[in-house]
């Protein structure tokens, strides 16, 4: 499946004294506690995206962009442009992927699509950080931002893969996620121009 979230993860930070650096949460578990805070406190979000799927078995790489839209409780809407139209749409309960090119729409239910404890159940909102991954403290991106990787704490789980979040070390908005799953394979998706909490048409 190409399109897979849609959420902003921000924190904010421990209040400082006057004239002081804030304090910078150094554990996975802080670092953990402060994305799913902000979170939680995200009710909308639309953003630009660029996406980036890597073939492990092929080598074969596939690069696309488009706008996303998202609303609790699990609506979301992924509009690709390029290097095809898609659209990804979900309204709470059911999930389509209309693709034009191949003339067809495939219609599951959503919560069979996205089953708790897998990474993208965080993003989705049908997983909490604290009570379902392990998280883990990755070395900062190239560009500082600081680097969540997510692993399920679910007992015969090995093969659904990571989820690794680029957060800004600052306001821990998101930059930029990856999943990887069993086979290697690894879908990396940057998000731009976030705007988050604003009312968003029922329509999407």
């Amino acid at each position: 499946m190409r399109g897979f979230l849609a959420i902003a993860i921000a924190a904010l930070l421990p209040a400082a004294s006057a004239g002081a650096a804030p304090t910078k949460p150094s554990t996975p578990a802080a670092v953990g506690q402060q994305a799913q805070a902000r979170y939680d406190a995200t009710s909308t979000l639309q953003a630009a995206f660029t996406q980036e799927m890597r073939i492990e078995a092929s080598e074969q790489v596939i690069r696309s962009a488009g706008k996303v839209y998202f609303s609790k409780p699990g609506k979301m809407r992924w509009e690709y442009l390029t290097p095809e139209p898609q659209t990804i749409v979900a309204d709470g309960k059911t999930l389509w992927i209309d693709q034009p090119a191949d003339k067809q729409v495939l219609k599951a239910p959503l919560q069979q699509a996205f089953q708790s404890r897998t990474p993208v159940s965080f993003l989705l909102g049908a997983a909490r950080l604290e009570q379902d991954f392990n998280p883990t403290l990755l070395p900062p991106g190239e560009d500082g931002s600081t680097r969540l990787k997510l692993e399920s704490k679910g007992e015969g789980e090995a093969g659904v893969g990571t989820l690794t979040l680029d957060l800004d070390p600052v306001t821990f908005d998101i930059r930029a996620a990856t999943i990887r799953d069993s086979l290697g394979n690894t879908t990396r998706v940057g998000l731009v121009d976030v705007r988050r909490n604003e009312p968003l048409d029922a329509g999407l």
